[in-house]
């Protein structure tokens, strides 16, 4: 029996940055390197709250939050800012394009799957520290949701140190 070949061409990493986002980083990195595909940083700031309220609500007619809009659109960009910063601390400036970290705002599932889709991604990498109480169940959702909903192949490295 004859295998089809896989040929990854394009990797979307996304992490929240917890304890083992580096390892994770490195599985993406390596099997990027192995295919010569491109990698694609992604972080996402969860405002799905935030969104909610205020459109739902219809606050964003008020002119404070315009203002507010402003703001966030501003911490967005310090936060890309300082999460490129850590990229290059931690591995240096050759490993990632600066114009392939991103950081999106809004609901972490549909923002992954959304990033993956615009960019013609083919893998998406994505680490799970099992934790206990509340944080747990959150990144386990994330994490199981993305599994559940996306078209293409997740791999989720699990931090095995522990």
């Amino acid at each position: 029996m004859k295998t089809p070949e896989i040929k990854y061409e394009h990797i979307l990493y996304t992490t929240e940055f917890s304890q083992n986002w580096k390892d994770v980083f490195y599985h993406a990195f390596n099997i990027a390197n192995q295919y010569k595909a491109r990698l694609t940083f992604l972080h996402v700031l969860n405002t799905e709250l935030i969104d909610l309220l205020t459109f739902d609500v219809g606050l964003e007619r008020l002119p404070s939050v315009e203002k507010k809009f402003s703001e966030a659109k501003d911490f967005t960009t310090n936060v890309q800012k300082d999460i490129v910063n850590k990229i290059i601390e931690e591995f240096g400036d050759e490993v990632l394009d600066q114009n392939n970290i991103l950081v999106e705002r809004g609901n972490p599932v549909k923002t992954i799957l959304k990033v993956a889709e615009e960019n013609k991604c083919d893998l998406i990498v994505m680490g799970f520290k099992g934790r206990s109480g509340n944080e747990d169940s959150t990144i386990g959702d994330t994490v199981n949701r993305v599994l559940h909903k996306s078209k293409l192949p997740v791999l989720v490295v699990h931090n095995i140190n522990d």
